[in-house]
């Protein structure tokens, strides 16, 4: 592998195994082509490698690079959110109050979240 192709990780190796997949279930693959093509994709080490598997398919789209990541935000209010509603659960189930004090840590991991942008990050 040249050092300037990207290299492939196993979301598009996984992503290229799907599409092989799909072209197998349309009939434009026999069964043993679809064996050779997916140990192929399993040992794929860049995106070009990948893209070797489709080129003689019709509408396939080969593996392109990843989606978006999510907002380093998400992570920490789904956290705050399952936290405050294990709480409520505990709170319900058990009938003791002392699971409520859990709720405090909703804040410190929200507070971040709800920060104003500061006055040197204004655009001029």
């Amino acid at each position: 592998m040249a050092g300037s192709e990207p290299r492939a990780g196993d979301a598009d190796r996984e992503r290229a195994l799907r599409e092989l997949s799909e072209q197998l279930g349309s009939g434009r693959l026999s069964l043993p082509e679809f064996e050779v093509r997916s140990a192929a994709v399993a040992g794929a080490e860049s995106r070009a490698e990948l893209a070797e598997s489709f080129a003689d398919l019709p509408h396939a789209i080969p593996p392109g690079p990843p989606g978006p990541s999510p907002r380093p935000g998400v992570r920490r209010a789904l956290l705050a959110a399952a936290l405050a509603c294990a709480a409520l659960l505990l709170t319900a189930l058990t009938g003791q109050w002392a699971w409520l004090l859990t709720l405090l840590a909703v804040p410190p991991l929200l507070r971040p979240l709800l920060a104003l942008p500061s006055q040197n990050s204004r655009p001029s």
